[in-house]
């Protein structure tokens, strides 16, 4: 499976991001309480949305071409998963010492003593696979005077990055392949293109 870039962020509107998480719920017929069992780092993203119309068979070329490229499910492509330029004026940190699969991860190399994400914002996390993990952070990422900070997160990892790994902070995005329809593209009145859209993680 090869990584595909697209030639520009994809002209999206409409978008749906969704991350389920797996588990088990077992209720009591005598008491109505609830057992409740996850499977840590199940969690997959997907999306869906529109590809805004392409007005002439010129600007639809690049698209064409990179759909085309993606083969089917066999390929995959990084997909930006912000709205703004860049996330943060920061560079990316490092992973630190002591990292763990789950819902935390040790930084390093971020600006000291400040507010650097918000809670709600997002980050790319490389893993040891060649995956790379989506993370929308549960809490504000504050670094201390050594630039160093606790990253608290969702969806859990299910690996363990590697030290001095690089995350992605800036533009964030999750690594996807196509799950809709056979790749193609429609063809209206006035040479108008539009483009089949839905993809979820590629693990």
């Amino acid at each position: 499976m090869a990584v595909i870039q697209p030639p520009a962020r994809l002209p999206l509107r409409g978008v749906k991001w969704r991350c389920p998480e797996p588990a088990s719920v077992n209720r009591s017929g005598w008491t109505n309480t609830s057992k409740v069992v996850g499977l840590p780092g199940a969690a997959l993203w997907s999306a869906t949305g529109t590809f805004v119309t392409q007005v002439g068979e010129g600007r639809a070329l690049r698209w064409r071409g990179f759909f085309t490229s993606l083969r089917g499910q066999r390929n995959s492509f990084p997909l930006v998963a912000i709205e703004r330029a860049r996330q943060t004026a920061a560079a990316n940190p490092q992973v630190a010492a002591g990292a763990g699969s789950a819902d935390t991860l040790p930084l390093k190399g971020l600006p000291a003593s400040t507010t650097v994400l918000l809670a709600g914002e997002l980050m790319t996390v490389p893993l040891p696979s060649g995956h790379k993990r989506l993370v929308c952070l549960t809490r504000d990422l504050v670094s201390d005077g050594a630039g160093t900070a606790i990253a608290l997160f969702g969806p859990e990892l299910s690996e363990i990055p590697a030290q001095n790994a690089v995350v992605e902070i800036g533009e964030p995005y999750a690594l996807v392949r196509q799950t809709s329809e056979a790749p193609g593209w429609d063809v209206d009145v006035g040479q108008t293109y539009t483009f089949p859209f839905a993809v979820e993680e590629a693990r």
